[in-house]
C-alpha cells in the first residue's frame, strides 16, 4: 500500500443508489410479513384469473383490455410474493440466531449474521439475477400506465409522467445490463479476515483477494466504512411509500491513484483504524448496523465494483 494515499472521513452522509437490503428485519412481526403479503397474492391471484377469464364478470363492467388485467394482477401477486420471502428470511435469520445463541451464548457476533469466520465472498450471480428480476417486473407495471397513457389517449398529464417513468425505466435496465455484465467479465473475489470478529477500538487488517477479471486499473479506491440502514416513509394514505436509506457514518480510503497491475495469486492488505466511539455490526436489529468494504476499480471496458460485509462488533 505504499503507493496508496489515505484519508478518514467522519462526515456522516447517505449513500445515493443503494437498493439491496442488508438486514433481516422487514419492520413488520413476520406473520405481518406474510398476511400482508399474502392478501398482494390472494388479491393478485383474483384479478389474473379474472384477466385469463377464468373466473367470469360482465363484461361491460369491464373498461380495459384483458390482457391489463392479467398483467395488474401477475403485479400484485409478485409484490405479495417478494414481502412473503421478506418474511421468509426474518423467519429464518431468528431461528437462526436464536439457535446460535444457545449453541455459543459468549459469541454475540455469530448470533447477529451467518458469518462464514475466515471470509466474505461476493455473489457472483445473485445481484445480477435480482436486478434482472426487479427491472422485468417494473417494466410489467409500467405497462399499464402505457397503454393508459398512449393507446387509450390519456391527458397529457399522464402521458408526461409515463414517459418520465419510461426513462427511469431505460436507464434502469441498462443498470441491469451491466451488473451482468460485470457478472460475466468478473470472476469470484472475496476479502479475508485477520481475525473474527474484529474489535472497535482496535486495528483492521483486511485482504482482498482480486477477481479473475482484474488485470490493470487506471485509478481505484478501497474504503471501509460504517454504515446504518432503515426504511424512511413518505406520503399518506395510498400515496404512502417506504424508501431504503443507507448512511455512512465514517469511512476510510484507500486511493490507488496511477495505474496498476493485479495477478490472480496476488492478496493485497488494507489496514484501517476506525474510532472506538463507532456503533459495532448490528444486522439482527430492527434498525441495523453494518461495516462493509467497497471496492472501486476504473477499468478498461466495465468498471469493478464491489461490496464485502466486515464483521467489526
Amino acid at each position: 500500500m505504499s503507493s496508496m494515499r489515505y484519508e478518514a472521513s467522519q462526515s456522516v452522509r447517505r449513500l445515493a443508489g443503494r437498493t439491496e437490503r442488508r438486514g433481516a428485519q422487514t419492520g413488520f412481526p413476520t406473520w405481518g410479513a406474510f398476511g400482508f403479503g399474502g392478501i398482494f397474492v390472494a388479491v393478485g391471484t383474483a384479478i389474473l384469473l379474472v384477466g385469463a377469464r377464468v373466473i367470469p364478470v360482465d363484461p361491460n363492467s369491464v373498461h380495459a383490455p384483458w390482457w391489463v388485467l392479467t398483467v395488474m394482477g401477475v403485479v400484485f401477486a409478485l409484490a405479495g410474493l417478494a414481502v412473503c420471502g421478506m418474511g421468509v428470511r426474518q423467519y429464518q435469520s431468528e431461528r437462526r440466531r436464536r439457535e446460535t445463541q444457545r449453541l455459543y451464548p459468549d459469541e454475540p457476533a455469530r448470533a447477529d449474521y451467518a458469518w462464514d469466520m475466515r471470509g466474505f465472498e461476493a455473489p457472483r450471480w445473485s445481484r445480477a439475477v435480482k436486478g434482472l428480476a426487479g427491472v422485468a417486473g417494473l417494466s410489467l407495471f409500467l405497462s399499464i400506465f402505457n397503454y393508459w397513457a398512449f393507446v387509450a389517449r390519456g391527458p397529457w398529464v399522464v402521458k408526461a409522467a409515463v414517459i418520465l417513468f419510461d426513462l427511469f425505466l431505460l436507464a434502469a435496465w441498462a443498470q441491469a445490463l451491466i451488473l451482468w455484465g460485470r457478472a460475466w467479465k468478473f470472476g469470484g473475489s472475496r476479502i479475508e479476515f485477520g481475525s473474527f470478529p474484529y474489535r472497535l477500538g482496535g486495528p483492521v487488517a483486511l485482504r482482498w483477494r482480486p477477481a479473475s477479471g482484474i488485470v490493470k486499473a487506471r485509478r481505484g479506491t478501497f474504503t471501509l466504512r460504517c454504515v446504518e440502514e432503515w426504511f424512511e416513509h413518505r406520503g399518506s394514505g395510498k400515496n404512502r411509500s417506504a424508501h431504503l436509506v443507507q448512511e455512512e457514518k465514517w469511512s476510510g480510503t484507500w486511493h490507488l491513484d496511477q495505474p496498476r497491475t493485479f495477478t490472480l495469486s496476488e492478496v493485497l492488505e488494507f489496514r484501517f483504524d476506525p474510532p472506538a466511539s463507532l456503533p459495532p455490526t448490528q444486522l439482527s436489529a430492527a434498525k441495523p448496523v453494518f461495516w462493509e468494504f467497497e471496492v472501486k476499480l476504473d477499468l478498461p471496458g466495465l468498471d469493478f465494483e464491489e461490496i464485502y460485509l466486515a464483521p467489526i462488533y
